[in-house]
């Protein structure tokens, strides 16, 4: 469904021409709208226009000219004061109406019943219908409808003054005080609606910079998920080739062992199977982490100080191997320990898989400038026929990637004489070298 904007505010569903989708309502509109809100304004100026002409008549002071008793007076303008209020209260969603029906509910007070110090307090409800034109309008708009209000008003007092017979004095001193009131009050509603409106567009702005940054930040989680996910996966493939590996090369030595030594080969598979549970849980494990990302690591990822570690897991399993490291890996920062660690896992494991019974070497040499690693088996004791399907495919392909992360180098190949070498080599920082 796509939309376009045909008014102001206003949006049209092109699918349904008919159907207008209209902005919700504003606070100000809310505001005004309320009916609180109009039995306050009209309470408040209610009591300040009425309250001398109540006390006059209830005292029985001062001199009434009018030519309609003062009760009605009262009455038609207590009544007067309420439109006044009912008006502003629509000067939220037709803020120009609004306000004209409150200008001419002071000038009926003012000029038609004739009472004008009477009205003056219903100029502040003027006030109130300017300010709500002024967030509803730009500057220039509404200080253009205030000014022509304004001296609409001020000829229409004006000439009530001058049709009464008060001299040009009185005239022009009256429009002083009335007009520059009303004036004052209607520019000043302007000005503190138009305030209002640029703080509202700056609250809006800094609530969608607040969706803005809440949409990254879920993005951003998504990715990390991501990424954490794939780690996870690499984990569960080294779980896996380095287990399965094992257990290639268990099931290996017992087939050699089983005419000669078939009580020793029965051992081997009892190994087998205990390989078995323990790659189980490996891989349950990592499964795990799989299913719940946002948990913590159960282990710290292993890197060369680990190295003792994983040299004796393979000669448990029978696997002839040394290791020889020069250098301290404490010193290495720490992404470059964990990839040479995955780098040597990988070799190991394929040694396993591919080279049966050929012992192995690992060289680790830790330079100022770079790491070195070796890892070089001789020719299998027997080859092999079914290795493709001993592989997932993974192990060199990823190595390069982490490799090149890193800046690193992986070299892999046949030494020439029947067995298998992976040098890798990751340059370290400058700061190293110092």
């Amino acid at each position: 469904m796509t939309t376009r904007l045909s008014e102001p505010g206003t949006l049209l569903d092109e699918t349904a021409p008919e159907a207008v989708v209209t902005p919700p309502i504003s606070a100000v509109a809310r505001t005004l709208r309320s009916p609180v809100f109009v039995a306050v304004v009209f309470v408040a100026t209610v009591v300040q226009v009425c309250s001398d002409p109540v006390l006059a008549i209830f005292s029985g002071t001062g001199q009434w000219d009018h030519t309609l008793p003062p009760q009605a007076v009262i009455a038609l303008t207590a009544f007067i004061c309420l439109a006044q209020a009912v008006c502003v209260s629509r000067s939220g969603t037709r803020p120009e109406l609004g306000m004209l029906g409150a200008v001419a509910c002071y000038l009926v007070v003012a000029v038609a019943l004739g009472v004008p110090t009477w009205a003056t307090p219903m100029q502040l409800v003027v006030a109130i219908s300017m300010a709500a034109l002024g967030s509803a309008r730009r500057i220039p708009v509404a200080a253009t409808w205030a000014a022509g209000t304004v001296a609409v008003s001020a000829v229409a007092l004006g000439g009530w003054a001058a049709s009464v017979g008060a001299p040009p004095e009185a005239v022009a001193a009256f429009l002083l005080t009335e007009g520059v009131s009303l004036a004052s009050l209607s520019f000043a509603g302007v000005a503190l609606g138009a305030l209002y409106a640029v703080l509202e567009r700056r609250a809006e702005c800094e609530r969608r910079r607040a969706a803005d940054i809440q949409l990254q930040q879920a993005e951003a989680i998504e990715a990390s998920r991501a990424a954490e996910r794939g780690r996870i996966a690499q984990e569960l493939h080294d779980v896996a080739g380095q287990h399965l590996a094992g257990l290639v090369s268990l099931c290996d030595a017992s087939a050699d062992l089983a005419p000669a030594h078939p009580q020793q080969a029965l051992q081997l598979i009892d190994e087998v199977r205990a390989e078995g549970r323990y790659a189980a849980a490996s891989l349950y494990g990592a499964l795990g982490d799989l299913r719940a990302v946002e948990a913590t690591a159960h282990t710290p990822t292993p890197d060369l100080r680990h190295i003792e570690g994983l040299v004796e897991f393979w000669r448990e399993r029978g696997k002839e191997v040394s290791a020889e490291i020069e250098g301290d890996p404490e010193i290495l920062p720490a992404v470059v320990s964990t990839t040479a660690y995955r780098a040597i896992q990988e070799a190991l494991s394929n040694a396993a898989k591919h080279a049966a019974g050929a012992p192995i070497g690992i060289q680790v040499r830790i330079r100022p400038d770079r790491l070195v690693a070796v890892v070089q088996n001789g020719p299998p004791r027997r080859p092999r026929t079914d290795e493709r399907g001993l592989g997932l495919g993974w192990g060199l392909d990823n190595l390069r990637q982490k490799l090149t992360l890193v800046d690193g180098t992986l070299a892999a190949g046949a030494d020439g004489t029947g067995g298998w070498r992976v040098e890798v080599e990751i340059p370290l920082p400058r700061t190293m070298e110092a």
